[in-house]
């Protein structure tokens, strides 16, 4: 039981981002790069480059920014 509720726990807590080939997937259902300028600044990280792409995590999420920080 003790098991199963920190599993559980887990799932839960995990982030809403991942990381995938050096980006940081940031967001969901982004329209072009330009929001994803905007979406990628709010993490307070100096940005290298970012772009609007096809969720490669296998989620159901549409499009995503891919986020590469220095």
């Amino acid at each position: 039981m003790l098991l199963a509720l920190v599993l559980f726990s887990l799932v839960v807590i995990t982030p809403t981002y991942s990381q995938f080939n050096g980006c940081t997937i940031l967001g969901e259902g982004c329209k072009d790069d330009a929001e994803c300028a905007i979406i990628c600044q709010e993490e307070g990280q100096v940005l290298k480059s970012y772009s609007c792409i096809s969720d490669p995590t296998g989620r159901d999420r549409g499009t995503v920014c891919c986020c590469k920080f220095k």
